[in-house]
């Protein structure tokens, strides 16, 4: 049986984060936009054989 450790490691992401800054409607001009966070600290490693895909 193979194991992780025994296969190559083709795509590696630590800590992604994607963060957007939201001016709402009902904000004052001079106060600090708030921060929508799409992602946040996501961690994927892909290894030799396998497949990542996206459902939806």
């Amino acid at each position: 049986m193979t194991t992780l450790t025994d296969k190559k490691v083709l795509l590696e992401v630590a800590e992604l984060k994607v963060h957007f800054n939201i001016h709402g409607d009902k904000q004052w001009f001079w106060q600090p936009p708030k921060t929508l966070k799409a992602v946040d600290g996501v961690t994927l490693r892909l290894f030799e054989s396998e497949k990542l895909g996206v459902v939806g």
